[in-house]
């Protein structure tokens, strides 16, 4: 492959991803103020469900948030029902926060119709072209420098 179509097929790539990424966050943004959330709410919920149960400094790492905005975020959710903090049993100076399975399942349908759409796109795919993308996706995750997941 020359490395001027090498160059263009680069440029074409990262201006997918951004149009991915930008659709995703218009998407939550949209999904957020449905449920009266801010979208950092909602990206703190997805990092939960990612995590699983995490320390609120661990939420702070992977949010970019100081350590106080973390808690003023907790403590929006918490009282929204959305997360639970609990003591961490492994070290009890601090707490895990728990996000709300039921509210994470309340908000399913507003994704049911992308999750369909994804199924069908990847069933078309080989197996092959899927071990491709989720290598490409996972490496391209492994070298952000925001704390990433």
């Amino acid at each position: 492959m020359s490395t001027k179509k090498r160059a263009a097929l680069h440029a074409e790539l990262t201006r997918q991803i951004r149009q991915f990424i930008a659709g995703a966050i218009l998407f939550n943004q949209k999904v957020a103020d449905r449920e009266g959330l801010s979208l950092t709410d909602m990206q703190c919920m997805s990092v939960l469900d990612l995590l699983g149960p995490s320390t609120p400094g661990k939420l702070a790492e992977y949010t970019g948030l100081t350590t106080g905005g973390v808690t003023v975020m907790l403590d929006r959710l918490e009282r929204a029902g959305y997360v639970k903090r609990e003591r961490n049993p492994k070290d009890r100076r601090s707490v895990l926060v728990h996000v709300n399975p039921k509210k994470l399942e309340r908000m399913s349908p507003y994704y049911a119709e992308i999750n369909e759409q994804m199924e069908k796109l990847l069933s078309e795919m080989t197996v092959s072209d899927v071990e491709i993308v989720v290598e490409f996706l996972s490496r391209a995750n492994s070298i952000r420098t925001d704390g990433g997941l």
